[in-house]
């Protein structure tokens, strides 16, 4: 029994040395990146999953190298990105990893001239596409201050919507980083606020004659952040916010808007997220999958004005059955564990954000709980770097990052509202929106997405939405 065990030993370690001998394979003898002027050498090692020593396979080199490539086009530091694998010698089965980069302009001053409703359709559609409504000033951005991809922001901003913020971010404390820190002040002050929804839709309200200030609100915010692997993601934050709104609007037209007719809330808040984020390309995933959850604690007893236990989940999974086909799916769901009344400024619910199910971005949909699924196929139809040579004088933005993406999409959601529900007709039934739609990515940094969207009371138009990686 003894000699056919050892036989049997003998025989798969045989077998698994042809295999393994039939595999072309190298090992990473030396790494070398070029193109990063400011950013740091262990920023950039910090997002790959392949180091020195470490043995590839060329059964998946390319797939590897690709998705390798879009974690460093990730952190938005960089407009254009190659691995090449260099001096492969056969016969020490050795190899040299050579990184080559394109670095993004990383200080951004630039004016504001924006909308101030939640997105151009509301804007276009609902407000008559009025220039009172527009946010103006300046923002100075630096996505990179030290070369540690820490990111400060300074923003003056004046219009429909008076702010003021300080924003900085240090995501690598420690040599091994994986503790950040980040620290937000934050000032605003409006003379027009949406203090009730009726029908689905924010209704406004200004003083012309005095024109005074309706609502003001301060936040001061500090963030430690963990990330002891690739993947994961642990934030942890801790808040102050003072909110005040105009006497008018706590006593005549919504006394419930911080309930009980209160015209100020004060309130510490504790949060702290979990996410495991193994997605390719984060602004526009190619494949992967995320996961995660979030848990808020909003008054902690020491102003006793506000009080709000809630919790939310979310996963997102993108597949590619073909080369040029991308299969996206996301599920998001909220609830409150507080189950009392809660005040209508912070009973929000989907069409804020990201929150919005196609074909319902001109209405919201408040509610103390909700559940949303998103899905979309997307064709790659174009994706290619065009170089702009002399017509672009800033050399960062030479090199231009084209894709485009025919997409159809589908979405799904439910609202539990149990109070402000009188006229909300949307809420605590399922809706349903869906469409075809195109998504353009300029320079691996901006997502522009023209959407023709039908939903089920009828509805149809086009929809445009934008997002930035940084």
């Amino acid at each position: 029994m003894w000699y056919r065990f050892q036989f049997i030993v003998i025989i798969n370690l045989v077998c698994s040395s042809f295999v393994f001998a039939q595999q072309n394979y190298f090992v990473i003898s030396e790494m070398s990146i070029d193109g990063n002027k400011k950013t740091k050498d262990k920023i950039i090692l910090r997002e790959l999953d392949i180091d020195l020593g470490d043995t590839l396979y060329t059964e998946d080199l390319g797939q590897r190298i690709l998705e390798n490539e879009k974690r460093i086009l990730n952190t938005g530091l960089f407009t254009n990105v190659k691995i090449n694998i260099k001096d492969w010698d056969e016969r020490t089965k050795k190899a040299r990893a050579e990184i080559s980069l394109v670095e993004n302009w990383y200080i951004y001053p630039a004016p504001i001239f924006e909308l101030a409703d939640r997105n151009f359709n509301v804007w276009w559609n609902e407000q008559n596409r009025s220039l009172d409504r527009i946010n103006y000033g300046a923002r100075v951005t630096h996505i990179n201050l030290t070369g540690h991809r820490d990111k400060f922001k300074m923003t003056l901003q004046r219009g429909y919507t008076k702010k003021y913020e300080l924003d900085y971010n240090y995501p690598y404390l420690d040599a091994a980083q994986t503790l950040g820190i980040r620290f937000n002040l934050f000032y605003s002050e409006n003379t027009e606020m949406g203090y009730e929804t009726i029908g689905n839709k924010t209704i406004f309200y200004r003083d012309d004659a005095n024109d005074r200030i309706l609502l003001s609100r301060l936040r001061l915010n500090v963030r430690l952040q963990y990330r002891p692997s690739l993947y994961q993601h642990h934030n942890f934050n801790i808040e102050f916010h003072r909110n005040d709104i105009d006497d008018f609007i706590a006593t005549e037209l919504n006394p419930d808007y911080f309930l009980n007719g209160l015209n100020r809330i004060r309130f510490f808040r504790l949060n702290y997220e979990y996410r495991y984020d193994k997605r390719v390309f984060f602004l526009y995933p190619q494949g992967g999958y995320q996961f995660g959850l979030n848990i808020d604690k909003s008054g902690l007893g020491v102003f006793k004005e506000f009080n709000l236990f809630s919790g939310y989940v979310f996963g997102e999974i993108y597949h590619k059955p073909f080369e040029r086909l991308i299969i996206a799916q996301s599920v998001k769901a909220k609830a409150n564990f507080t189950r009392d009344k809660v005040a209508f400024a912070n009973n929000t619910g989907l069409g804020y954000g990201a929150d919005i199910i196609g074909g319902y971005e001109l209405y919201v949909i408040d509610g103390t709980d909700y559940f949303l699924t998103q899905s979309s196929f997307r064709f790659v139809a174009i994706d290619k770097v065009i170089n702009l040579g002399k017509t672009m004088p800033v050399p960062a933005f030479k090199p231009l990052s084209l894709k485009m993406y025919l997409t159809f999409n589908f979405d799904t959601g439910y609202v539990n509202e149990p109070t402000y529900k009188a006229t909300n007709t949307l809420n605590n039934r399922w809706i349903y929106g869906y469409g075809p739609g195109l998504d353009i990515i300029l320079y691996n940094n901006w997502l522009f997405q023209i959407e023709y969207s039908f939903n089920q009371l009828g509805d149809k138009g086009v929809y445009i939405h934008n997002s930035i990686s940084f």
